[in-house]
């Protein structure tokens, strides 16, 4: 069932086994695998079905620190969630981010790879993509070109999936209406949750744009509204709880990990007419794949590196054929264009065309190219850059916290404060630096490392990956969440999401994300199963 919550009479007290906040990858994974295992649940939206200024205002807030970041334009608050302008690009964290590592503070999950790979197999098919298979065995004689011959105990491929991307929104919103079990509100804004004196959530107070207010009452609350969104939320109910729920040890809302988007280092091939193909887009039968280099765990380990995975982008001989335009006006140009020929109305449109404003030369010369390029052959290649998401050290400096400003629903508004380290970028360098001796061995060219000594921070972007906010750990001195996603104070409270992640790994987030939701819908009903 679907409804906006002002259709609800006010003061109205809903009831369901449980109860999840946010619908975007996480929440709307969750309902489905409720609604599969015949658990009821209430399914909270705060935005609508489609994108709105009103809704939107509510994450807009105040950016500190790294300066190359976002708290609003990043997000979509609306059925859907911001798989409404995600990418697409997938792959499981590695066994490696799941440790104990020396040399990065703070790291070791609670749960392996191999915990969660079940959990990764079963996101697959919410996510449109292909077998889980990321080793290059797995796709033996279904890419094109040959990988070049480096030594295996250096540098190995990576292998990454293209979701279409899914659009959570279009893929299951009817899915969800029909589901006989789930009961989804949307412009149905959690206000506050209300504790009894034992440690539990007794119930939700949710509250529309018109000020009516609806209960809800349950066994187990999800809350599953993102990085930067659940660690405002716990941080604004502080009325029970001095600091907030769950921030008895000052966690909440510390160690905000985010990707390193950056374009440094470039190889000089030693043979312009050198096959790169292998380490290009593959459109197979199943699934567009990718493939990138990354060192081997046992050299991550060794030197004790941050985890990277380094994809080639070629620059050409015709510079009609080169990307190096592509920057954050371009891709809000690109999203424009993309809805507009699909007949509809973007979303955040002023918003992107404010983006759009501040740099019209990327957009000029984007279209520009992109006209030539239809009659202009490639050429050879002059040079390969190395792109990449690279890993950031959890650091508890880095940080979601409140300030003084109030949302219209009187909430006060997060500022986030992201904090990178010398350290993260002289992993990076590092990295480039063995791939560059492994690459020169081989023959194969030479790489002029991009990052100075003392490193600078200009050129690292956002990936618009919110991690980390609410960690999971065993300790709750270190954690916010436990093995089980379970606020460790809370009896009864939970959190889905990649604020739970205890470190980014060098993948996209959104597979985990999904796998860690399956994890924890089969454990709530396992739960809920057996209390009946």
């Amino acid at each position: 069932m679907l409804a906006d919550l002002e259709t609800l009479e006010d003061n109205t007290t809903l009831r369901a086994p449980v109860c999840i906040v946010g619908a975007g990858a996480a929440g709307i994974t969750m309902a489905l695998e409720f609604a599969r295992a015949g658990v009821e649940a209430i399914l909270l939206e705060g935005g609508g079905l489609e994108f709105t200024d009103e809704s939107q205002a509510i994450y807009e807030g105040e950016v500190t620190g790294q300066g190359h970041t976002d708290i609003a334009f990043s997000r979509l608050r609306q059925f859907g969630g911001t798989t409404g302008h995600w990418t697409g690009l997938c792959a499981p964290l590695a066994p490696i981010d799941f440790e104990k590592r020396e040399g990065v503070p703070h790291s070791g999950w609670p749960i392996t790879r191999a915990d969660l790979d079940p959990f990764y197999e079963r996101a697959q098919p919410y996510l449109q993509l292909g077998p889980y298979a990321y080793a290059p065995a797995d796709w033996d004689g279904l890419l094109t070109g040959a990988p070049w011959a480096l030594d295996s105990a250096v540098v190995e491929p990576a292998v990454y999936q293209s979701s279409p991307p899914t659009r959570f929104a279009e893929t299951y919103l009817q899915a969800i209406t029909d589901a006989p079990t789930i009961r989804c509100l949307y412009h149905a804004n959690l206000k506050n949750l209300e504790l009894s004196d034992g440690g539990a959530v007794t119930r939700a107070q949710v509250v529309g744009y018109s000020g009516k207010t609806v209960f809800i009452e349950a066994e187990r609350f999800v809350l599953a509204c993102g990085g930067i969104e659940n660690a405002r939320l716990l941080l604004n109910f502080d009325s029970q709880r001095a600091g907030g729920i769950g921030n008895e040890n000052d966690l909440v809302g510390r160690y905000f990990m985010d990707h390193m988007n950056c374009t440094l280092s470039e190889l000089a091939p030693a043979d312009r007419q050198g096959d790169i193909a292998y380490y290009l887009t593959h459109q197979t039968d199943t699934v567009p794949v990718h493939i990138g280099l990354k060192l081997t765990e046992d050299l991550m380990r060794r030197e004790g590196l941050l985890d990277n995975t380094v994809f080639l982008d070629p620059v050409w001989e015709s510079e009609s054929h080169n990307d190096d335009f592509r920057d954050h006006a371009w891709l809000a140009f690109s999203a424009i264009a993309r809805a507009f020929s699909r007949g509809q109305v973007p979303d955040q449109f002023w918003a992107r065309t404010c983006t759009i404003a501040e740099a019209p030369g990327a957009v000029v010369t984007g279209v520009y190219r992109n006209i030539r390029r239809r009659f202009e052959p490639a050429g050879t290649v002059t040079t390969i850059r190395f792109r990449q998401d690279a890993e950031q050290a959890p650091n508890p400096d880095s940080r979601v916290t409140l300030n003084g400003e109030l949302d219209p629903l009187g909430m006060r508004r997060a500022t986030l404060d992201w904090q990178l380290t010398k350290a993260d970028l002289l992993s990076l360098r590092r990295t480039h630096e063995l791939i560059g001796q492994a690459v020169g061995a081989a023959g194969i060219g030479r790489v002029r490392l991009g990052i100075d000594i003392p490193p600078l921070f200009d050129a690292i972007y956002t990936g618009y990956h919110h991690i980390g906010t609410t960690r999971m750990h065993d300790d709750p001195r270190q954690g916010v969440v436990d093995a089980d996603c379970r606020v460790h104070s809370v009896q009864n409270l939970y959190m889905a999401g990649s604020s739970v992640f205890t470190t980014g790994g060098t993948a996209n987030p959104t597979l985990t994300i999904v796998a860690l939701a399956i994890r924890l819908a089969d454990h709530l009903a396992g739960e809920i199963s057996g209390a009946a």
